[in-house]
């Protein structure tokens, strides 16, 4: 499976990409997390308040319908009216406020999932969506996911610098997204598959329940939150 070894970071005014720069011995990273802006800081100043661990606040997160790509190469969602990112024709058309994702389920296809071979490909998109109201500007801003089913893990990004420093102003929402598939991909050991980049070693899935975990970090404040899939 070809899968693109670049982050893409769109922030305010500015694209910048990110490489993949793993070690030699590790496969090819499938993963090609995105960070994209959805509405600029609206808080105000907040030089006044200390860096905390409290700071970076959930919203929604999901698995949902795997975008088409649009005629530039982009994912086609999740979109924004937002000129300031890559994709931004795509939602050119709906009013400031509205959003665009995959429709998120529970209930998803096993066959299609079961990424097992080298030929398999990308079935759904994991995504999220936080305020950062940090005020940091000095960290990185670092992601990551997981998915187990047990023990088992299934897919493991292992922890993704998305950008250093973090760019975002305080009160910023941001969406965080991957396009994948769960397993192995025909591969043995650790950083096999789905778990490229670390040293994990990725199990085939199984028919069932598997729980997806994301984490986002910037300086002292990281937040996670865990949600389930059913692969059936």
């Amino acid at each position: 499976m070809t899968k693109s070894r670049l982050f893409l970071l769109i922030a305010s005014f500015a694209i910048v990409v990110f490489c993949v720069c793993g070690q030699p011995a590790l496969a090819e990273n499938p993963h090609h997390l995105q960070a994209r802006l959805v509405s600029s800081g609206q808080a105000g100043p907040r030089a006044e308040r200390v860096q905390g661990y409290d700071e970076l606040f959930q919203l929604a997160s999901g698995f949902g319908v795997l975008p088409p790509v649009d005629g530039s190469g982009f994912d086609e969602w999740p979109c924004f009216p937002n000129p300031a990112n890559s994709n931004y024709p795509d939602c050119s058309t709906i009013s400031n406020g509205g959003v665009v994702i995959g429709v998120p389920a529970y209930t998803w296809s096993y066959t299609a999932c079961d990424g097992n071979s080298a030929t398999s490909t990308n079935c759904g998109q994991i995504f999220w969506f936080y305020e950062d109201d940090t005020n940091d500007n000095t960290d990185p801003l670092i992601v990551s996911i997981e998915v187990k089913q047990g023990s088992d893990v299934i897919l493991d990004t292992g922890n993704v610098t998305l950008a250093n420093p973090n760019p975002f102003a305080p009160g910023s929402v941001i969406v965080i997204s991957d396009d994948v598939t769960f397993g192995s991909l025909g591969e043995t050991g650790k950083g096999n598959g789905e778990c490229a980049g670390t040293k994990v070693i990725c199990k085939d899935p199984l028919q069932g329940l598997a729980v997806v975990t994301v984490t986002t970090k910037v300086g002292p404040s990281k937040i996670s939150n865990k949600f389930n899939i059913n692969l059936q």
